[in-house]
């Protein structure tokens, strides 16, 4: 998947927030599954990857980096037994976690921020701008 250019600068800054919202799954004794998302920035856009269902976070790490394809390729969320998502506003990305995809896919838009009132769309003193989902992954053992 890969997105516009402009969202490179919305990943700086999402990057800090999806560290400080996302919620890390704790390791767990045998059975634990882990994830990663990882970006690339390919010039005029952004390659995103999402690999889960891992035995340790190195592993789901490594795939994600590996298949991602690229020697900038970064990894921008890791997850344990559990879900993750990310959404876009306008060339913004918003990382996120949960105990299922519902709620991982709820905290990716809530991270992005309230879409703005459609009064003041409207009136010309906000411009029209919606956060969608773009992936979302569970590893197998996610509620």
């Amino acid at each position: 998947m890969t997105l516009s250019r402009k969202a490179a600068l919305g990943l700086v800054a999402c990057t800090a927030g999806a560290l400080v919202t996302g919620t890390a799954g704790a390791a767990h004794a045998d059975g634990s599954y882990f994830g990663a998302f990882a970006t690339a920035d390919r010039g005029s856009s952004i390659h995103v990857v999402a690999m889960w269902n891992y035995p340790d976070q190195a592993s789901a790490d490594a795939a994600a980096l590996r298949d991602c394809g690229d020697a900038n390729c970064v990894i921008q969320l890791r997850w344990a037994d559990g879900c993750a998502a990310y959404s876009r506003r306008d060339d913004n990305l918003f990382w996120a976690t949960g105990n299922t995809r519902a709620e991982a896919e709820r905290n990716a838009l809530a991270a992005a921020g309230p879409d703005p009132n459609p009064l003041l769309v409207s009136l010309g003193s906000a411009e029209p701008s919606t956060a969608t989902v773009r992936t979302s992954a569970c590893t197998a053992n996610a509620g």
